[in-house]
């Protein structure tokens, strides 16, 4: 929030990602001057913030609609134990880079560090269904609606930017919503409302 910093110079509509350990009071700080400004800010720690960093107790935080999986080994190659549901408590024993060794409900396993958080939050959230523009941050002329939320779930769907949608449901980064008298999930970050 200094002078000439990020904050400053981002245009009405701009989306910042807050991807750093910081404390919850410094989150709603960033997020109260965004909304000044016109600005959205999402508090999106990697690693669990600072009561995570401090006691090692992180929660699994996914957007995938199936859960993180817990896997015998520090990658996606690594076979897999279980999968928790987010929200799910998760003790970290040792961490590492991209991947912690935790023990979950005592089971001990690889989860990727980028869905764990200290915050015990949903991604998505109940609102009162309002109506957004699909919009395309990358350029394009046409937005992705898929059956679940997830990069590599499947496509059901392609709409032109521009094509009103009624939001059911709104997450950091997918949004459950209405197009056609279907439900599926588009990026938040297509949404335009």
């Amino acid at each position: 929030m200094q002078e000439g910093g990020i904050l400053q110079q981002a245009k009405p509509g701009a989306l910042a990602i807050d991807m750093t350990t910081s404390s919850p009071a410094l989150a709603v700080r960033l997020y109260e001057e965004g909304k000044k400004k016109g600005s959205r800010v999402v508090d999106a720690p990697v690693s669990g913030g600072d009561s995570g960093a401090r006691n090692g107790t992180l929660y699994v935080r996914t957007n995938t609609g199936i859960g993180l999986n817990l896997r015998n080994a520090p990658s996606t190659e690594g076979d897999i134990i279980t999968s928790f549901k987010p929200g799910t408590q998760v003790k970290v024993l040792k961490r590492g880079n991209g991947w912690h060794y935790v023990s979950v409900n005592g089971k001990e396993g690889y989860m990727s560090s980028k869905f764990l958080s200290a915050y015990n939050v949903s991604y998505t959230k109940p609102v009162k269904s309002f109506t957004a523009t699909l919009k395309n941050i990358n350029g394009g002329s046409v937005v992705n609606f898929r059956l679940y939320p997830g990069m590599k779930t499947k496509i059901i769907g392609v709409y032109p930017v521009g094509t009103k949608v009624t939001v059911l449901e709104m997450g950091d980064n997918w949004s459950k919503v209405e197009i056609d008298g279907k439900t599926g999930y588009v990026s938040t970050y297509f949404l335009k409302y």
